[in-house]
C-alpha cells in the first residue's frame, strides 16, 4: 500500500492498489478531534487535582468517631477525649504525631458551620480559608503533547502571559472572613500589605512578577503579604475605600494607609512601610542616654533591647521587630559609625563587622545576646519572645495580669503566682524588699507553675480591696486564678521582707501548694486591673484626628481637591464680592448726602420763599435730616417719585405710606420713624408719606377709595373726603399685586378699652376718610369722635383722639401685616398722581 500526502491546499490522496481516494479538507476534522481530546485531558487532570486535594483528610466524622448528626458540643467532648490519647507527648507511637494532626484538622473542620456544611455537600475538606472555587492556572504553562500537534509556527505550548502573575495572586487571596478575622486583629502586631487585584486587569499582570519579589523580601523580615480579588470581595473593597485596582494598602493598628505612586517597585513599597511605621520605636542611643534608657525599666514595665546596626539608617526588619513587641520591649539602636562606639564595644564586647542584639531587664548586664552578619526575623523574635517580661515584672494592666498569671481551672494544672504589694515610688530600685523578691525569683528559675510580680497597691485599689476582707498584715499574697473574676488566694502570715526567715516561709508554702495539691484560703470575685499606661484623653483626641486626617487624604483624589477648592473659592469670591459693594454703596450714599447737606449750606435762600416753611435753609432742619437718614429713609411721594413708590415695585415688596398734612408732619413722622425702625433692613420694603392737605395728594387718595368700593351702592355718588379724618392713615401698596391695606386709628371709649365709639363711623366708611356730611372740620370732627387735637397731651379726652396716640397701635398693624392677616383691598389698576 502506498500513502502520498500532498499538503498544498491541505487535500489528502490515498493511492490504494491503484484506486484514488480524495478526502478533501479532512485535516480540518482532523484537527476538531485533536482539540477534543486536549480538552477532555484537561479536564482530568484538573478532576484529579481536586480529588487529590479533596481526599487527603478522609472522613471527620470517622477520625473523630462521632455521627453526622452529631451536636458542636459532642463533637467538642469527642475531640478533647482523642487528643488526650494520641498526644505525642504522651502517645509514644510512631504514627501518634500523624494521628493527631487529623484529629485536630477534622475538628477544625467540623467547628466550622461554614466548612462543615460545605464538606456535607460537596465533599471539600481542604482547610484553606478561601472556599471560592478557582480555575487551576497553574495547568496553563505544562507541557502538553497535544499543545505541541496544535502549534503550527512557534513550536511550543499554548501559553497565556499572564497566567503565571494571576496564579501566583489567586495563591496568596485572602477572603473577607479572613481578613477581619486574622488581618485586622493581626495588624496590631504585625504589618499587613494587600494588593488589591481583579482577573481581566493589564496593570494586574505587570504587577504580579514584582508583586512576587515584594512578597519574598517583606515575607522573610516579618511582614504579612497577602491579596485580596476586588471583584469578589467587594466588601472588603469597598470598606478599605478601593478605587481603582491594582491597589497597594498598608494596614497597620486596623487602619489602611494607601500606596499613592503610580510605580510598584520593591525599594518605593519598603519605603513606604517605614515611612507609615510609628517613628519612636527605636530611640537612638549615645554613651549618655544608654543608662538613662536601661535605668527605665520600672516606668513602662518593659524589657529593654538594644540593637547594634552596621548602618546609620535603621534597616527595616528592626523597626518591624520593634512594632510586634513594642507593648513589652523598648528598643535602642546604635550604629557602629558613632564616635562614641568604643565604649559600647567595650562593655558589651561587640565583635566587628556584624550585627548585635542584648535583651537587658532589672540588671545591669544583658541576659540574652545574639551577633551575626545578616540576623533572621525568626532568631531575633525567638530572643526576644524567650525575654519578654522582667524577672520581677508589675501587674500594670490586665494584659499582663493574663500573660503572666492565666486562668487554669484543674487543681492538678494550676498555675500560682506570687504578688508582693508595694507603693509607688520615684526609684523602686532602692527597695530592698522588691529587690530581695526579685533575687529570690531568679533563684527559682523559669518554672511554668510559679510566677512573681508586684503592683502599686494605691493604683490597683479596686483590686486590693477585694482582697484586703482577710489580709493578715501581710504585703505578699498567692493567688490562683481559676476564671477572668474568680480567684483563690492566700495570705503569707509575717509578709515579705527579704530575709532567710521570709524566703524559708514561702518555700514552704509553695512546696506544700505543688505538691499536695492543697487549695487556698479564699476565693473572692475581683475586677479587672486598671491600665497604668492608657493613654490620656488629649492623646487618643490627636490620633483620632491624625488618623482621620489619613483617612480623608486617603479617599479623596486631586480632582476631587481641585473641584472642591473651585466652588468654595467661587462662593468666597461672591460673598466678598457681595459685601464690597454693599460697602462702596454705603460709601456713595454718604458722599452723596454729605455733598447735599454742604450744598444745602452753601446756597443762599430765595427771595420768594416762605422762612417758615422753606426746605432749603441754610441750615437742614431736624425734620429733613429725619427724613433723609440714610439707614430708613422716608420718601415724599408726589408726581414724580410716585412711579418708584407704587408702578415701577418689583414684584414681593412694598410701600408703607403715611397720611399727613403740614401741621402733624413733625410729630407724625417721628412716630412713624419709630415704629418702621425694625424693617428698616427688609430689602423689599419702602416708606413715604403723602399730603392729603394739598390737592393733589387728596384727589389720588380719592381716586384710590373710589377703586376699592366700586362695587357698594353707598359710595357710588360723588364721595366727600374729610382730610382731618385722614391724617395719620397708613397704607401698604402692593404695586405688582394691584392691593393695598389699611391702618387708621381708633378711638376707645371710656371704661371699656375694647368697645369702639358708636358714633366714630367704622360701619359708614369714615375709617377710610369717608362723610357723606358737609360738615365742617371744626365742628363735625370732634363731635362725631373721629376728630383730631393737636394737642400733645399724653392723656386723651373720652371720644377725641390726639396727634400723639394716632399711630400707637402700627407696630401691631405692621406685625399683622407681615402675618398676612390684614384685610387686603383689591383694584384693577391703579389711579395717576396729578402733577399740580
Amino acid at each position: 500500500m502506498q500513502i502520498r500526502l500532498h499538503m498544498a491546499m491541505f487535500p489528502i490522496r490515498w493511492w490504494v492498489r491503484g484506486g484514488v481516494v480524495d478526502c478533501r479538507n479532512c485535516w480540518m476534522l482532523l484537527t476538531l478531534v485533536v482539540a477534543c481530546l486536549h480538552l477532555v485531558s484537561r479536564t482530568a487532570v484538573g478532576a484529579v487535582t481536586t480529588t487529590t486535594s479533596s481526599s487527603v483528610l478522609g472522613d471527620p466524622y470517622e477520625i473523630l468517631g462521632v455521627g453526622k448528626s452529631a451536636t458542636t458540643k459532642e463533637i467538642r467532648k469527642a475531640y478533647k477525649n482523642l487528643a488526650v490519647v494520641w498526644h505525642p507527648d504522651k502517645n509514644k507511637v510512631p504514627e501518634a504525631e500523624e494521628q493527631f494532626v487529623k484529629i485536630n484538622r477534622a475538628y477544625e473542620l467540623l467547628s466550622d458551620p461554614a466548612r462543615r456544611r460545605l464538606y456535607d455537600q460537596r465533599g471539600v475538606t481542604e482547610d484553606s480559608p478561601n472556599f471560592n472555587p478557582r480555575p487551576d492556572y497553574t495547568t496553563f504553562n505544562r507541557f502538553d503533547p497535544i499543545d505541541e500537534i496544535l502549534t503550527f509556527t512557534t513550536g511550543g505550548a499554548f501559553h497565556y502571559p499572564f497566567a503565571d502573575g494571576i496564579a501566583f495572586l489567586h495563591k496568596q487571596s485572602i477572603t473577607a472572613k479572613t481578613f477581619e478575622q486574622n488581618v485586622m486583629p493581626k495588624s496590631f502586631t504585625v504589618p499587613q500589605l494587600i494588593l488589591f487585584y481583579g482577573d481581566w486587569c493589564s496593570g494586574c499582570t505587570r504587577v504580579a512578577s514584582i508583586w512576587r519579589t515584594i512578597s519574598d523580601q517583606l515575607t522573610n523580615i516579618g511582614i504579612d503579604v497577602s491579596c485580596v480579588h476586588a471583584d469578589r470581595e467587594t466588601a472588603v473593597a469597598r470598606k478599605i475605600g478601593i478605587k481603582v485596582i491594582p491597589s497597594v494598602v498598608l494596614v497597620l493598628d486596623s487602619h489602611a494607609y494607601h500606596y499613592r505612586d503610580t510605580v510598584v517597585a520593591a525599594n518605593k513599597v519598603t519605603a513606604f512601610i517605614r515611612s507609615k511605621l510609628p517613628f519612636d520605636l527605636l530611640v537612638p542611643l549615645d554613651k549618655e542616654t544608654v543608662e538613662d534608657f536601661l535605668g527605665n525599666w520600672w516606668r513602662d514595665n518593659r524589657i529593654r533591647v538594644i540593637i547594634v546596626g552596621t548602618s546609620e539608617v535603621v534597616r527595616l526588619r528592626y523597626q518591624v521587630l520593634a512594632f510586634h513587641f513594642r507593648e513589652r520591649a523598648a528598643f535602642g539602636y546604635v550604629t557602629t559609625e558613632d564616635k562614641d562606639f568604643n565604649v559600647f564595644r567595650q562593655n558589651y564586647g561587640i565583635p566587628d563587622g556584624m550585627d548585635s542584639i542584648f535583651v537587658f531587664k532589672e540588671l545591669e548586664k544583658p541576659v540574652a545576646s545574639l551577633s551575626m552578619t545578616e540576623i533572621s526575623q525568626k532568631l531575633m523574635s525567638d530572643l526576644v519572645e524567650n525575654n519578654k517580661f522582667l524577672i520581677l515584672p508589675r501587674l500594670s494592666s490586665q494584659t499582663v495580669m493574663d500573660t503572666i498569671c492565666p486562668t487554669e481551672t484543674s487543681l492538678y494544672r494550676r498555675r500560682l503566682c506570687v504578688v508582693f504589694l508595694t507603693r509607688k515610688t520615684k526609684i523602686l530600685e532602692d527597695e530592698d524588699s522588691a529587690k530581695a523578691l526579685r533575687e529570690y525569683a531568679l533563684r527559682q528559675g523559669s518554672s511554668v507553675r510559679v510566677k512573681f510580680a508586684y503592683l502599686y497597691g494605691e493604683v490597683q485599689r479596686d483590686f486590693v480591696s477585694s482582697l484586703s476582707g482577710s489580709k493578715k498584715d501581710s504585703n505578699l499574697m498567692i493567688i490562683w486564678r481559676q476564671t477572668s473574676s474568680k480567684i483563690s488566694y492566700e495570705w503569707i502570715e509575717g509578709g515579705w521582707d527579704g530575709t532567710n526567715t521570709s524566703a524559708q516561709r514561702l518555700d514552704s508554702i509553695l512546696h506544700r501548694l505543688i505538691t499536695e495539691k492543697t487549695s487556698l484560703s479564699y476565693q473572692v470575685e475581683v475586677k479587672e486591673l486598671t491600665d497604668e499606661h492608657a493613654q490620656g484623653f488629649l492623646f487618643k483626641v490627636l490620633r483620632k484626628v491624625s488618623l482621620t486626617m489619613e483617612f480623608v487624604r486617603a479617599q479623596v483624589t486631586r480632582e476631587m481637591v481641585i473641584q472642591t477648592a473651585s466652588v468654595i473659592a467661587t462662593v468666597l469670591f461672591i460673598v466678598a464680592g457681595g459685601f464690597i459693594m454693599a460697602y462702596l454703596v454705603r460709601l456713595e450714599e454718604e458722599s452723596i448726602l454729605a455733598k447735599a447737606k454742604a450744598d444745602a449750606q452753601r446756597s443762599p435762600p430765595s427771595s420768594n420763599s416762605r422762612p417758615a416753611s422753606s426746605t432749603t435753609t441754610e441750615n437742614p432742619t431736624p425734620l429733613q435730616l429725619l427724613t433723609q437718614n440714610p439707614e430708613c429713609r422716608i420718601h415724599e411721594m408726589r408726581g414724580e417719585t410716585y412711579n418708584g413708590l407704587v408702578r415701577l415695585i418689583k414684584p414681593g415688596c412694598r410701600t408703607v405710606l403715611l397720611l399727613l398734612d403740614a401741621d402733624t408732619k413733625e410729630i407724625l413722622i417721628r412716630k412713624f420713624q419709630r415704629c418702621v425702625w425694625p424693617y428698616r433692613k427688609n430689602k423689599s420694603l419702602q416708606f413715604g408719606f403723602m399730603h392729603v392737605d394739598r390737592p393733589a395728594g387728596l384727589s389720588w387718595y380719592k381716586q384710590l377709595l373710589q377703586l376699592s368700593l366700586v362695587r357698594h351702592e353707598t359710595y357710588s355718588s360723588t364721595l366727600n373726603i374729610n382730610p382731618r379724618n385722614c391724617v395719620g392713615t397708613v397704607i401698604s401698596l402692593n404695586g405688582h399685586r394691584k392691593y393695598f391695606c389699611v391702618f387708621h386709628a381708633s378711638v376707645t371709649m371710656p371704661g371699656n378699652p375694647n368697645r369702639r365709639r358708636a358714633n366714630s363711623g367704622y360701619r359708614n366708611g369714615a375709617f377710610l376718610g369717608f362723610d357723606s356730611e358737609n360738615s365742617s372740620d371744626e365742628q363735625s370732627d370732634v363731635e362725631r369722635g373721629g376728630g383730631l387735637n393737636n394737642d400733645t397731651s399724653d392723656t386723651p379726652e373720652a371720644g377725641i383722639l390726639f396727634t400723639n396716640h394716632l399711630l400707637d397701635n402700627l407696630s401691631n398693624w405692621l406685625d399683622r401685616l407681615f402675618e398676612g392677616s390684614t384685610h387686603r383691598y383689591h383694584i384693577n389698576y391703579w389711579p395717576d398722581f396729578p402733577l399740580k
